[in-house]
């Protein structure tokens, strides 16, 4: 078999499990429900009499500027780590399962090698991740016309936040892959899960600490507008290529490791 057949045969059948996964479904549900409802919802409690006191104090930035931007700009925010959450939690699922339970050995016996295996459900994952980033932008900005339509306001001013949206979640979605190398070091679906949940807990300390810019899994989301309009305009091209770079270097990393499984 050759590298191209082998790669096409194992792409098929990693899309064929990842079809069939209640993890994948999950995730790709919440991520298209939640984040439109929760962009548009945000922006709405903001502007409402409703609120007050500490909601109103967290949803300021939301309370005045173009509507149907602002629904775009807190999709951006949101999209950008939950994405992030969703795509570890797939990794988990896709490189751990496999190894956890043991059955990965049969593996070793396939025509096609266990490097082009991992490639093939890195890849099959990225296209999940960007369907579901565009997806969920394109239901935002469709959200944000049904209600921007009922209050006579224009659309014009979200098309730059859906580009920052598409930006951010893709970016989000590549610094999930680094867990599908936790995953296989680990041989363990929750291990990986609480290795993701302590990169969220490690980047809230970094930004905290002012190092936010330089770190692949703050820059995108401060980027989107997360840390304030200051924060945002402190991250430029190079913080936002270091964390584009963490995907590829992932791949590259979980193939090779994948390459050198023992005792599966």
């Amino acid at each position: 078999m050759t590298g191209l057949a082998a790669l096409r045969a194992a792409l098929a059948v990693e899309t064929l499990k990842l079809r069939r996964s209640v993890v994948a479904r999950l995730a790709t549900g919440l991520l298209l429900v939640l984040v439109p409802l929760g962009s548009v919802g945000m922006v709405a409690l903001a502007r409402s009499p409703q609120a007050v006191g500490p909601a109103a104090a967290k949803l300021a930035d939301y309370a005045t500027g173009d509507l149907a931007a602002t629904h775009l700009a807190v999709c951006a925010q949101v999209l950008s780590v939950a994405v992030l959450a969703a795509g570890g939690f797939c990794v988990a699922w896709s490189f751990g399962r496999e190894l956890e339970t043991g059955t990965a050995g049969a593996l070793s016996g396939l025509a096609v090698s266990r490097g082009v295996i991992a490639l093939a459900k890195c890849l099959v994952a990225l296209a999940w991740i960007a369907g579901c980033v565009l997806l969920t932008v394109g239901l935002t900005l469709a959200a944000s016309a049904v209600v921007s339509a009922t209050q006579g306001t224009a659309l014009a001013g979200a098309w730059a936040g859906a580009r920052t949206a598409l930006v951010a979640g893709l970016l989000g979605g590549g610094l999930a892959l680094p867990f599908a190398w936790v995953a296989t070091v680990t041989r363990s679906q929750l291990g990986t899960v609480g290795a993701l949940v302590g990169m969220v807990a490690l980047t809230q300390i970094v930004v905290l600490l002012g190092g936010g810019t330089w770190f692949p899994y703050a820059a995108p989301s401060l980027w989107a507008g997360m840390g304030g309009a200051e924060a945002a305009s402190a991250v430029g091209l190079p913080h936002l290529f270091l964390a584009a770079a963490v995907g590829p270097l992932a791949v590259a990393a979980v193939v090779l490791a994948w390459r050198r499984l023992t005792d599966v």
